[in-house]
Order: C-alpha cells, then sequence, then structure tokens
C-alpha cells in the first residue's frame, strides 16, 4: 500500500498553527498509510509531555496516533538502517580534519523508513537533511560559509548514501499545506474580507514558515501567485 513517512518539525509545525487535522483529510484524500517511526514519536509525545510549554501540542499528536491517522513504524530492519544511514551522513563532510555530525537519529529514522517502505514521499522541514539528499554540493557551500572554513566531502561516504536515498521524494510542510489549499481543505477558514483567498493561503504558509519550514519569502510569493486565481 502506499506510504507517506512524516519528520517530526511538519507535525510540529501544523499542530502549533492549528492544522493538525489537515492530516485527516489529507489521509482520506490519499488513500494510502502515514507513517512516523518510534524516535519521531518520542520527539512529538514523550520529550514535550514532560514540559509545560508544549504538553497540549503532544496529547494533540497522541490523538492522531491513536486514531490510527499517524501509524508507528518499527522494527530491527529498520533501526539497523538508521544507524547504517546516520553514520554515513556524518562521514560525508569533514572540516579541519574532523567528520561533521549534520544529521540526527530521529529525522535520520525518517529517512531509513522511507527507504525500506518505497514511500512516495518523505515530509521535512529540516534543511540540512533536505539538502544533503537533494543537493550536497550546496549544503557544503552553506556550511562553509557559516563555519567560515574549507569543508572537504568524503565521496566514498556520499556516494553510498546517494544510492541509498536516491528514489526519496522530499517534500515540505509548505507544500503540505499548498495542497491542502488546492483541494479546499481549507475553505473554512475563509472570512469575508477583501482577498480573502489570498489572505489565508498567506496566512498558513507564512504560518509553517515561522515554525521552521525552511523556505524563502520568494518561494511563499510564487506559490500564492501560482495557487490564488
Amino acid at each position: 500500500m502506499k506510504s507517506i513517512v512524516f519528520d517530526t518539525g511538519p507535525i510540529i509545525s501544523l499542530t502549533t498553527n492549528n492544522l493538525l487535522g489537515l492530516l485527516t483529510d489529507l489521509k482520506g484524500k490519499y488513500k494510502g498509510n502515514f507513517y512516523i517511526t518510534p524516535s519521531i514519536r518520542r520527539e512529538l509525545i514523550e520529550r514535550p509531555l514532560a514540559t509545560k510549554k508544549f504538553k497540549f501540542e503532544a496529547l494533540q499528536v497522541l490523538r492522531s496516533i491513536n486514531a490510527n491517522v499517524l501509524e508507528v513504524l518499527d522494527g530491527v530492519e529498520l533501526r539497523k538502517e538508521t544507524f547504517h544511514l546516520l553514520d554515513l551522513a556524518n562521514k560525508c563532510f569533514s572540516v579541519r580534519g574532523q567528520f561533521m555530525q549534520i544529521a540526527h537519529f530521529a529525522e535520520i529514522s525518517g529517512v531509513a523508513a522511507a527507504v525500506l517502505n518505497n514511500a512516495e514521499a518523505f515530509v521535512v522541514d529540516e534543511r540540512n537533511t533536505r539538502l544533503l539528499i537533494e543537493d550536497p554540493i550546496r549544503l557544503k557551500e552553506i556550511l562553509g560559509r557559516r563555519l567560515h572554513a574549507d569543508i572537504s566531502v568524503n565521496k566514498k561516504y556520499l556516494n553510498e548514501f546517494k544510492q541509498i536515498t536516491k528514489s526519496i521524494k522530499l517534500i515540505r510542510s509548505v507544500e503540505l499545506v499548498s495542497v491542502a489549499y488546492e483541494l479546499r481543505l481549507l475553505d473554512k477558514y475563509l472570512v469575508d474580507i477583501p482577498n480573502a483567498k489570498r489572505t489565508l493561503l498567506e496566512a498558513v504558509l507564512w504560518g509553517v514558515k515561522l515554525n521552521g519550514c525552511s523556505v524563502s519569502e520568494r518561494e511563499i510569493k510564487e506559490i500564492v501567485r501560482i495557487e490564488v486565481k
């Protein structure tokens, strides 16, 4: 059965924008499975439940899991592939003779789940993970500017990582809410104001951007231009 795997960030972004319910509607339209991994579940549920600030958001996500909107994948093969991909990812680049840690276990577990389940997409907002899969040379340049240092590419590890992940399609929460807009799943938020559709779309796009989705203002303007007729 077709499936989509979600990283932590997009779920948090939807929840903090009061849009988590979109997953139920999107899953109904998609007619496939929405998956997370145990480590992503921990970031969404167990860790915030131990805080005061994000406890309510955790309860909302847990409700979606209990309703099987989000399903948790686990297994020995998933854990093995996660450790393998994490090791490769964090050996792809070096600075001053030392490997650079650019990925973490939870997000890489999502990558591994997408690979092992031949998922149609991996929903991830985190820029480093996306660039490592889609454009590692650009990631090298960004890391070099950030650290004011020469970054070395370890081609052996990078090529193996690229070979394993080459079939993964990445989407961000900004694309997710754009699809929801196209499907008119956001129409219930329309109000009687001038340029209501434009205002609604801009609101949700900026909402996910300000909650961690790596998307530029230029991209938001282009999406609005295309979507609002």
